[in-house]
């Protein structure tokens, strides 16, 4: 079916469709051909697509960009030639950058107006096998409605997977109608949660209001393939981070500062509390990982092990933990030590080993292992995600190391030529988002973006001065995440 060439593209012509609905009595909407309308608060990320007098659906897969097919929007790239608005949730923004993919029917479209409303959808990177069902949803024409209200859904089953395309069927014959092109294709995963692999494209629209058309079937867009595409073309994509990261500041007292937009370095926030008062500075290292966890080194090497829940201390905060790690008052080792998005720590051994060491809470054990050799040259470590160190060489380079939990082996890439050793502590949190404390005392964020293998433009100071004070600077590290 994918080589017929006389499927219909499904947008749909706005101004038909209201003369013809004024003509016309109809009972509430069954949803694409045969489906059913989609609930309150459900899907709220289906987009409706208005362009060139015709509508279309889409998807919202962040909050400044949406994905839906090319075939609904003006052709070309960058500003479109004529308007496109876009409605979710009930929030309407105009597009104002359009960047196609050349290969398949799918599009990205920028938002003028952020939508911060909505939870994006989620990307999946399998591909479906036939047989598998999806969820294929839209603001189409119905069996008996012209231009419904609310967005429809119905079940399919993938046929066959080409290199850029989805064949899909429905048991019923049903198909997706006109206006439910560059909606999305869903995929159940754990938990019950959808995540996108295709953008509808073209059916036969057997079922659809006035067509007659006897054949049956559908054809998506895929998007699980591309995934790497679109987050190399969107980097704001690539990631998903709580509105604000938390920031642990170390003198005697323990701070928190909060950063809110952490995927783009906004300024930070202009609050800041005491939540630990007294007693902090008798740690010579702290150490932020995940979820509010904290460990604080003591000199005679005890390490206690706190978690702060965001309003408070958990009832087993302060527990001893460890012992005999030693050597952390030497301020040649205190950049040494690190933990990553997971709670892992790491350590360099004065022998070049690095040394992974895991917590198991419930049986109170540690599990260290050595992972690798030769991390002599490194000044500096810190996590920036499960998984994840970025190394700092005395001459000022940084290197970005990735563990294969698969082949037991680090991937190594040099991501800064020098001059990262005008920093007195790093720290990130995750998903490459890392935050730097000058030697004069400022707090600089910077972004790395994997997929491009580039950094983001800054880097920003989002704190002005008095940096220098805090003996640790340490972020949540789980609080940004790759999507």
């Amino acid at each position: 079916m994918n080589s017929l060439p006389l499927f219909f593209r499904r947008s749909a012509a706005l101004s038909a469709a209201i003369v013809a609905g004024s003509l016309l009595t109809v009972a509430p909407a069954q949803a694409v051909s045969g489906g059913t309308e989609v609930p309150a608060k459900t899907y709220d990320f289906i987009a409706r697509v208005s362009a060139d007098g015709h509508g279309c659906s889409g998807v919202l897969a962040g909050p400044e960009w949406i994905i839906t097919a090319g075939t609904c929007v003006p052709a070309g790239s960058g500003a479109p030639s004529s308007p496109v608005t876009v409605t979710v949730g009930g929030k309407t923004s105009q597009v104002t950058n359009l960047i196609p993919r050349t290969d398949r029917d799918l599009v990205l479209a920028k938002l003028a107006t952020p939508i911060t409303t909505v939870t994006p959808v989620a990307l999946s990177a399998k591909a479906p096998a036939a047989g598998d069902t999806l969820t294929v949803a839209g603001y189409g024409r119905t069996a008996n409605t012209w231009v419904p209200d609310k967005a429809s859904s119905l079940s399919f089953t993938t046929a066959s997977v080409t290199d850029t395309a989805l064949s899909l069927t429905n048991a019923d014959g049903h198909d997706t109608c006109k206006g439910d092109a560059g909606g999305p294709a869903l995929v159940k995963t754990g938990g019950a949660k959808l995540e996108l692999v295709g953008i509808n494209s073209r059916s036969w629209q057997h079922g659809c209001l006035t067509v007659t058309e006897k054949r049956a079937g559908s054809t998506e867009a895929r998007t699980d393939d591309i995934v790497g595409w679109i987050r190399s073309q969107a980097p704001e994509l690539a990631i998903q981070c709580r509105a604000t990261v938390p920031i642990f500041a170390v003198s005697n007292d323990l701070l928190l500062y909060g950063h809110p937009d952490p995927a783009n370095g906004g300024p930070l926030g202009a609050t800041q509390s005491v939540i630990g008062t007294g007693g902090w500075s008798a740690y010579v290292r702290v150490l932020a990982g995940p979820d509010g966890l904290i460990y604080g080194i003591r000199a005679n090497g005890e390490v206690y092990r706190y978690r702060w829940t965001g309003a408070a201390w958990s009832d087993d905060s302060r527990t001893l933990v460890a012992t005999g790690w030693n050597g952390f008052d030497k301020a040649s080792n205190h950049n040494l030590i690190t933990i990553d998005s997971r709670g892992d720590v790491y350590l360099i051994n004065p022998d070049g080993t690095l040394v992974r060491g895991r917590y198991d809470a419930a049986a109170k054990t540690w599990d260290a292992k050595t992972v690798d050799t030769g991390w002599n040259d490194y000044t500096l470590i810190t996590g920036a995600g499960e998984g994840v160190l970025y190394g700092r060489t005395s001459d000022g380079r940084l290197y970005r190391h990735v563990w294969d939990e698969k082949t037991h082996q680090w991937t190594k890439k040099l991501v800064g030529e020098g001059g990262w050793n005008a920093f007195t502590r790093i720290s990130s949190a995750g998903a490459d988002v890392l935050y730097a404390v000058t030697i004069s005392g400022d707090l600089r964020w910077y972004r790395y973006l994997p997929y491009t293998e580039t950094w983001a433009p800054g880097p920003t100071t989002v704190g002005n001065g008095g940096w220098q004070k805090f003996s640790d600077v340490e972020a949540e590290r789980n609080a940004c995440a790759p999507r």
